[in-house]
């Protein structure tokens, strides 16, 4: 049994790279920050960016938030969350084209959200 071990590792090791190539493990090249200035706590607070969300069960007021993330192809930033009363607030962010790297900041406050992005500029 010894004989066949070499080969056996070997294909076992190409397996797991084909499989790393073939889920598109992308580079986390976005901080998303996520900050709470509402006055109360926020509940359920979902940022969705394209591919993925980044969910937080309970933000409290004067909190900051951050996380490396990636966008995963072109589309629409958006948060929605709900405030004390009840009431669920939804806001829409910026377009991207997927291939950002830099910074996007949420700000909520209340029952408004903005959306402040810094990218680096991509190269030409």
């Amino acid at each position: 049994m010894r004989r066949n071990s070499a080969p056996l590792s070997l294909a076992a090791a190409a397996a797991m790279l084909i499989l790393t190539v073939l889920t598109g493990c992308a580079p986390d090249n976005v901080f998303f920050r996520v900050r709470n200035r509402s006055g109360e706590t926020l509940h359920d607070v979902v940022i969705s960016y394209p591919g993925d969300t980044l969910t937080i069960k309970t933000l409290n007021n004067m909190t900051d938030l951050g996380i490396f993330r990636h966008f995963n192809g072109p589309g629409a930033l958006s948060v929605t969350y709900s405030t004390e009363d009840g009431r669920t607030h939804t806001t829409s962010g910026p377009q991207v084209t997927g291939n950002e790297k830099g910074d996007v900041s949420v700000t909520c406050d209340g029952s408004d959200a903005s959306f402040d992005t810094k990218f680096e500029p991509n190269p030409q």
